[in-house]
């Protein structure tokens, strides 16, 4: 397979193999003797369109499942373009297109082998799976598809995937302009064996305090479901528009994303409504954690009357929720992120994901190694709190 280059010459990769791409990892896994402590990544990509002919045969609609089918011929458009962006940095990561060449066994599903492969190179024991392409749904105008393709995808991932493995959780994902359809998926595939919870792509405008959300998560926390808002940026918003590198729009706009549905979650009491649902705050880092809480702090305590559900500041319910580390921050003082930690209540509320394979991926190490963690908190972050999180027993996988 050639990369386009620079220089005068292509790059060319003639095979690809996850186990070798991520040997650095698996050594820094076995200096630390990660094997003695059990590491959960809650925030672990597939690519789902390698199983999109599988995927597409879940739709019930003969004319959308046809639609679905002819997007996938050779030389149509994409269904799900991609917005202008150079994750791979102009080819040099090739893993985004070489995984293509990688030699998987026939008796074992392709998805599987592959993530399975990058569990066992970054030593976790259990991975949190979510769709990757699928994700761009939530940007697209075309709401239909939205929801057709992710109905569909929440059924082969529940009925046909995570059957295969037991170390595999996965989430289904919520088109939120379909409030009855994203219930009944709930009602039917929720309590299926591997499902962890929902998850909200968060470059989106519904509002997740609307009365069509309310019968949703009721359902979802008297399962026992995880609510995850997965942070995403979405060039094409406005804010965003005047920016011209893709890498300050992924800075800002990611936890953008998620800070606007966080001040919506709080100001409008959804803790207070819905007290025992697990709500989890995806691929953001915590930098913004920490901004958002003194914030709406001061806002609360100047304007009480317009949170009256409220009980108790905006900080404190924040606390109590659940955040993923990655990309981790790394200031140059290490006394920056203990107190970012420190107000997140990082040793009970944080968790660890690799969001492998993007540009940005995290290793445990990245956990393992600050400075100002003990060996409990380092477990705890790495594995114990998404235990507790996802009810994972290890005695009964």
């Amino acid at each position: 397979m050639q990369f386009p280059s620079s220089g005068t010459k292509s790059l060319t990769v003639e095979e690809f193999d996850t186990t070798k791409h991520l040997a650095h990892a698996a050594q820094q896994a076995r200096a630390r003797n990660l094997d003695k402590i059990t590491i959960v990544d809650v925030d672990l990509h597939h690519d789902e369109t390698s199983s999109f002919r599988d995927i597409v045969g879940h739709i019930d609609s003969t004319v959308e499942r046809q639609l679905a089918r002819s997007a996938t011929n050779e030389g149509r458009r994409p269904m799900i373009p991609r917005n202008i962006g150079y994750e791979d940095l102009g080819g040099r990561m090739q893993r985004f297109a070489a995984r293509k060449l990688e030699k998987a066994p026939a008796n074992v599903h392709r998805d599987i082998t592959l993530t399975t492969r990058t569990m066992e190179a970054m030593g976790s024991n259990y991975g949190v799976l979510y769709p990757t392409t699928s994700m761009r749904l939530a940007i697209q105008p075309k709401r239909d598809w939205e929801y057709w393709l992710t109905l569909a995808y929440n059924r082969w991932i529940a009925t046909e995937l995570l059957t295969q493995d037991s170390r595999l959780r996965g989430m289904l994902y919520l088109p939120l302009h379909h409030h009855t359809e994203c219930l009944e998926m709930i009602e039917q595939l929720g309590d299926k064996p591997g499902i962890a919870g929902c998850v909200i792509a968060s470059p989106r405008y519904e509002r997740i305090y609307s009365k069509g959300m309310i019968h949703i998560l009721s359902a979802m926390e008297e399962r026992g479901l995880v609510l995850a808002f997965h942070g995403m940026a979405n060039w094409g918003e406005s804010s965003l528009a005047p920016m011209n590198h893709w890498g300050a729009v992924q800075a800002l706009g990611v936890p953008h994303s998620n800070m606007v549905h966080m001040t919506n979650w709080i100001t409008n009491g959804m803790p207070e409504r819905f007290p025992k649902l697990k709500v989890l705050w995806l691929e953001s880092g915590v930098a913004w954690a920490t901004y958002l809480m003194q914030r709406l702090d001061a806002m609360y305590m100047a304007r009480i009357s317009e949170a009256p559900l409220l009980k108790e500041k905006p900080s404190h319910y924040m606390k109590r929720m659940f955040y993923c580390s990655q990309p981790l921050e790394r200031p140059d003082d290490p006394a920056t992120l203990e107190a970012a930690f420190r107000a997140i209540n990082a040793e009970t509320q944080l968790v660890w994901g690799s969001n492998f394979p993007s540009h940005d991926f995290d290793v445990p190490s990245t956990v393992y190694d600050l400075p100002f963690l003990d060996a409990k908190a380092k477990a705890a972050i790495l594995g114990g709190n998404a235990m507790k999180l996802f009810g994972i027993d290890p005695t009964k996988s």
